[in-house]
């Protein structure tokens, strides 16, 4: 059997009057927590197992998802997500960017365009861009984070559903 995971107890809500309001039938206070049933070989509640060989863990895609809002720093992400993977390969990204058109701001300038300008000019030549995928919103029309990070999912969801057809999914290995 593998190593136990961490346990011991746990801390719920703390018992205060703005809680009791909030939560009339708690939980608050705290609780024991068992040792963990998962074994390094074995866990009842993973039950992927494509990548358990490690010679087939090298090849799983990795599916990064970026909700940017007029974000400078979101071409520094996708430099260190492709030069720091151990297999670059894997690194399949999908951006909402939501940014202004008419701005000559640095935060408006582009996840993709400054990331090819700014760290890496072979991106193209090296297949980024096979793996990356932008999607434009006007940030005035954007509906925030949550909204964003919602079709990223459902895009990823998208993948798998239809993963049997690739001409139908915008990503795959």
């Amino acid at each position: 059997m593998g190593k136990q995971g961490p346990y011991g107890t746990t801390l719920l809500g703390r018992d205060s009057p703005q809680n009791r309001k909030l939560f009339p039938d708690g939980p608050f206070g705290t609780i024991d927590v068992a040792a963990s049933e998962c074994a390094l070989d074995r866990c009842p509640h993973y039950h992927y197992k494509d990548d358990a060989a490690p010679d087939k863990s090298l090849e799983t895609p990795i599916h990064l998802l970026i909700a940017s809002f007029r974000d400078q720093l979101c071409p520094r992400t996708l430099h260190n997500a492709f030069k720091r993977a151990q297999n670059p390969k894997r690194i399949f990204i999908r951006i909402i960017e939501q940014t202004q058109a008419d701005s000559d701001m640095i935060d408006d300038a582009g996840c993709w365009d400054r990331y090819c300008k700014d760290y890496n000019p072979n991106c193209i030549k090296d297949g980024h861009d096979k793996q990356t995928q932008t999607i434009h919103v006007d940030s005035s029309k954007s509906k925030g984070p949550t909204d964003a990070r919602s079709k990223l999912s459902a895009m990823i969801h998208y993948d798998y559903v239809h993963a049997t057809d690739p001409d139908k999914v915008g990503l795959h290995p």
